[in-house]
């Protein structure tokens, strides 16, 4: 009996051993995957950090190969034709609209352009000089880029004591900026999205072959979801730009405001910035309203007041049940975050990018059940 009992009790012992065994590996199984989770996510952000310009052009870059490939499917879905003759068609529409668009009203806009560009200079330089006979005007000013009217000739990354001129990421996007220029890299930026939208399966490929053969299913499925995720947010957002400039164009021809197009235009181009796109647009009409009496510019206040709740309770509702749904406050905080990382490029694509990572993140993790909801 007491020997029955000792090798009872070692069993017992060598299963609990066992089971901790088992625990601890499942513990550092976790802190494993946890930890290469930590380490992938510190280098995907240096190298945004590193190069976000080079980042931010081939992400502009996915972006009109998704307008492209849109295009060429539904010209596929009424002809039958292969898909990059459907994009050469597009693009041969394209440019033919727009030279025809530019050779009937070019000369006209380009001198309402510059028109509006004289005004909002003059209106800044006004406003400028105001301010600057005011101390507290004075010192508001001194911070205050000069390219905006301001007195400050250098930010506070310009210097070379706060960049040491050992800034990669400034470096970097100081290499775009000379070398190609802003017109060079839109033109890389098409280009590229060009090449993209013609075969876009070769890419996908090139990039599912330095997957690992275990994580290919996974990696094709979220080159598949970001694909969706842009096209959708792509689609909407167009839509949702050409209604805010049509509106705004219309209203201010009614309120007899002075080049309403270019005005609409600057309004539905500023309104690819969700949210805070909106009050950039509202700026130059309302400096210019305000150089012509302060009742014009509370109609024009009101007016755009007016355009962004129809924007905002009835454009988004119908856009968001179709394309992409994202909360207002994550929107706009991944707007500062990726604008003070990557500046006006991350500023203007926040919004795509963390469309696409919330799809991803829904598409890896699991829904939480209602009992561990908040």
């Amino acid at each position: 009996m007491p020997v029955r009992a000792g090798i009872a009790d070692g069993a017992a012992q060598i299963a609990d051993l066992a089971v901790a065994t088992q625990k601890l590996e499942r513990v550092m199984r976790r802190f494993y995957q946890l930890a290469v989770m930590v380490v992938a996510a510190m280098c995907v952000g240096l190298f945004i950090y590193a190069g976000g310009a080079v980042v931010m052009v081939v992400f502009a870059s996915a972006l009109v190969a998704v307008v492209l490939h849109g295009a060429a499917r539904l010209i596929c879905r009424v002809l039958p034709i292969r898909q990059w003759v459907a994009v050469v068609l597009f693009l041969a529409a394209l440019v033919s609209g727009v030279s025809g668009v530019v050779h009937v009203s070019g000369p006209e806009l380009v001198t309402q352009l510059s028109h509006l560009y004289a005004a909002l200079t003059h209106e800044r330089d006004a406003l400028h000089a105001t301010l600057d006979q005011n101390p507290v005007g004075h010192s508001v000013l001194n911070h205050i880029p000069r390219f905006f009217g301001g007195n400050q000739t250098s930010g506070p990354l310009g210097s070379e004591g706060a960049g040491g001129g050992m800034d990669f990421a400034g470096s970097m996007t100081n290499v775009l900026t000379s070398t190609f220029g802003s017109a060079g890299t839109l033109v890389v930026i098409v280009i590229a999205g060009v090449y993209f939208a013609l075969s876009p399966h070769l890419y996908a490929n090139g990039l599912l072959r330095l997957v690992p053969t275990r994580y290919r299913p996974t990696a094709r499925a979220l080159i598949r979801t970001t694909a969706h995720v842009l096209s959708a947010w792509v689609a909407g957002q167009l839509l949702d730009m050409t209604v805010v400039g049509v509106l705004t164009w219309v209203g201010l021809s009614l309120l007899g405001m002075p080049l309403a197009f270019p005005l609409g235009l600057v309004a539905g181009t500023a309104n690819f910035i969700p949210y805070l796109g909106t009050f950039i647009g509202a700026v130059p009409a309302l400096l210019i309203a305000l150089s012509i009496s302060p009742r014009e510019a509370l109609m024009v206040a009101g007016l755009y007041a007016f355009i962004q709740a129809f924007e905002g309770y009835v454009m988004s509702p119908f856009i968001q049940k179709r394309a992409v749904s994202m909360p207002p406050a994550l929107t706009i905080l991944s707007q500062t975050i990726f604008g003070a990382f990557l500046g006006m490029w991350g500023f203007a694509f926040a919004s795509p990018i963390t469309a696409v990572l919330l799809a991803m993140v829904d598409h890896l993790t699991t829904p939480l059940p209602e009992d561990e909801q908040v």
